[in-house]
């Protein structure tokens, strides 16, 4: 194998992942957490080089090295050699406005990083597994040895359900990663339009973000079935354990090249590390990653957090004052 052949691909980039590390002899650790089992002593330390990797992922059929590590590299050389300068830009306070280039950068990262993870390709094959899992009995009980999928003929002959599903997650992977690279890119023009900046700190010092295997996260004020690909939708990324980055839709001329920043404290501190870290943890497929202290502290209202209030608490819930008081009686505030 050529020596520029990179063989363990990192779907969320290194780069990131080393600002909620610790270093040692210069090597960065991290902490992570099995989100099928999230109990304290589940708690594992991990090289950063050993997380959110898979073997061949970004990988395409080619007769050179060149053409095999095309999207490897892509990603390599225009964002994650870039992400330490974004980094810097974000969290320095003292940073009030940003140039095109800039705002560009900021922007495509957190597009990229949204769309080259595993878990897209996964719901691909999840749900394509379904439909040839149909197709394959059908077959069996019509006698066929074969059927047609998006006027392409596929052949069962010979070949368990098993088989045939390996089949296809293999070969249809170079073509998923590529969509998935496209559709990145066309997104990064739209929001690039009207996407404004914005970077919220945590003050209070009990209070950390953690972040997962998938982290970035969208939501829409509008309600209702989120698409992925809007544009009006807001992304966030936690940027270590005291900095989320928000990129916001509908900014103007006037205003779409200030870097803006707020610093949260006290209750609103605390709701927002929670609010955040429940997503991290609903948006990750196997692992929450952080520090020691934020996964412990993420435990430790991770219960009474996440339960359901009763009838009767619904009941008395009156105002937000009401709300804020029942936080504090379980502890939360």
């Amino acid at each position: 194998m050529p020596e520029n052949e990179v063989k363990r691909q990192h779907y969320v980039p290194r780069t990131y992942l080393k600002h909620f590390s610790t270093e040692r002899s210069g090597e960065f650790f991290i902490k992570a957490l099995p989100t099928a089992d999230c109990k304290e002593d589940k708690i594992i330390e991990m090289n950063i080089s050993n997380v959110c990797l898979q073997k061949d992922l970004y990988t395409l059929p080619g007769d050179t090295a060149e053409e095999r590590m095309l999207i490897e590299k892509f990603y390599s050389d225009n964002y994650e050699v870039h992400y330490n300068k974004i980094y810097e830009i974000l969290i320095d306070p003292d940073k009030k406005t940003i140039t095109d280039e800039e705002r560009e950068l900021i922007i495509s990262t957190v597009v990229t990083m949204f769309y080259r993870t595993t878990k897209w390709v996964n719901l691909h094959n999840e749900f394509f597994n379904r439909v040839l899992e149909q197709a394959y009995f059908m077959c069996q009980q019509t006698g066929k040895d074969y059927f047609m999928f998006d006027k392409q003929k596929i052949s069962v002959a010979g070949k368990t359900l098993e088989q045939l599903q390996k089949e296809n997650k293999y070969e249809s992977r170079p073509v998923q990663i590529l969509t998935q690279l496209q559709v990145a890119l066309r997104l990064i023009k739209l929001r690039t339009i009207r996407d404004g900046i914005y970077v919220s700190r945590l003050v209070d010092e009990n209070c950390e973000f953690i972040t997962s295997d998938n982290p970035v996260v969208y939501s829409n004020i509008n309600g209702g079935h989120v698409a992925p690909f809007d544009p009006t939708n807001i992304l966030k990324l936690p940027l270590d354990n005291k900095h989320m980055l928000f990129l916001m839709p509908y900014s103007d001329k006037e205003t779409k090249h200030l870097l803006l920043r707020h610093n949260v404290s006290g209750t609103m501190c605390f709701t927002e590390k929670l609010t955040s870290n429940y997503e991290q943890l609903k948006n990750s497929e196997r692992f929450i990653l952080g520090s020691d202290s934020s996964l412990k502290g993420y435990l430790a209202t991770k219960e009474i957090s996440e339960r359901p209030l009763t009838e009767e608490e619904n009941l008395k819930m009156k105002s937000f004052g009401d709300l804020i008081q029942k936080g504090k009686d379980l502890g939360l505030f």
